[in-house]
């Protein structure tokens, strides 16, 4: 796949037109993002008609991670003790925020309960996805594997093992 191609892909709902690339890469590449959670239907929708938004070409870990490191969301989650008397350390929930375990990054932001839902929203909003569709699929936590790793990571992965 040609380095013109892939930066075309992944730029912002930006598709290739059907001569971009040839029927066996099509085939070959349409095989590759099944196992990454693609259906026919979505490979054809989102690589020739739609193209991606900014979320689908990073992925759900990038996007994590490029939250939690704003100063200020880091400041919010770092300075939070849930009940000090406890002995709950502060900066628990950005430990937590940061972990791989399914439903703890948006639970954190929840019970940080200082705005960083909203903010969150937001931020997710300027990548393309809705926030109600933010408030659904991080709270259920249940990404494929090509929404989590995000769709450049894929390409990359389906160009090694395809020289």
């Amino acid at each position: 796949m040609t380095k013109e191609n892939i930066e075309k892909i992944t730029t912002p709902l930006q598709s290739w037109n059907a001569k971009d690339i040839s029927v066996e890469e099509k085939k070959s590449l349409s095989d590759f993002m099944q196992t990454k959670g693609f259906s026919i239907a979505t490979f054809y929708l989102r690589f020739f008609r739609n193209g991606f938004s900014t979320w689908e070409i990073i992925g759900i870990n990038e996007c994590k991670k490029q939250f939690l490191a704003m100063p200020e969301v880091a400041e919010l989650l770092l300075s939070y003790a849930r009940d000090e008397a406890q002995g709950d350390d502060k900066g628990y929930l950005y430990t937590l925020a940061k972990s791989d375990k399914v439903g703890v990054f948006y639970e954190c932001l929840r019970r940080a309960n200082t705005g960083l839902c909203k903010k969150f929203f937001d931020f997710m909003n300027e990548r393309g996805m809705s926030t109600g569709t933010v408030i659904k699929r991080f709270t259920t936590d249940n990404w494929k594997e090509w929404e989590s790793n995000g769709i450049k990571n894929c390409l990359s992965q389906f160009n090694l093992i395809t020289k």
